[in-house]
């Protein structure tokens, strides 16, 4: 009779827990990819580059991967109009290829300017430095961001005066 109700019991609360977020389960997010594929990509793309500087153990690079890159708006659009690589800015022995230097990711996400993470980089096709957005922000001010990025509302007025007109 035991094993009767166990068996009910599991086949009952099963589907249930299917549909559930695993706790270690990754978090839906834009395909990141590292920075050379994503300057390879944007060659052949044409499309602007996001670059997320972050590192394991930085709360707020976490907190902006479960609020702000898994909404599916953010995810949506990312992968629409931007070459989506993360940095880990914590790594000194690997080698990314950047216009005729080799540097690890560290001194990478230096020369971009990240002096803290979490750090996003906005980059053009080519690879030149368009701007960076320090810090966390919510998600609706992303999209923003983006917005104002990918629409190159950046080269004729003030990321202020684009939120004014919107």
């Amino acid at each position: 009779m035991t094993l009767r109700y166990l068996l009910l019991l599991l086949v009952v609360t099963l589907p249930l827990k299917s549909g559930a977020q695993d706790p270690g389960s990754p978090l839906p997010s834009p395909d990141w990819v590292s920075f050379e594929e994503a300057l390879g990509a944007a060659s052949q793309s044409r499309q602007k580059i996001l670059v997320d500087v972050y590192a394991p153990w930085c709360g707020w690079c976490r907190r902006l991967q479960k609020e702000v890159y898994a909404d599916e708006r953010v995810i949506s659009y990312v992968e629409e109009h931007f070459e989506p690589a993360r940095i880990n800015i914590d790594l000194t022995d690997d080698q990314i290829s950047f216009r005729g230097y080799e540097l690890s990711s560290a001194e990478l996400a230096a020369g971009l300017g990240a002096q803290g993470t979490p750090t996003i980089v906005f980059m053009e096709p080519g690879g030149e430095y368009i701007t960076r957005l320090p810090g966390f922000v919510s998600v609706d001010v992303f999209l923003q961001v983006l917005e104002y990025i990918n629409t190159e509302a950046y080269a004729s007025q003030s990321f202020g005066d684009f939120q004014q007109g919107r």
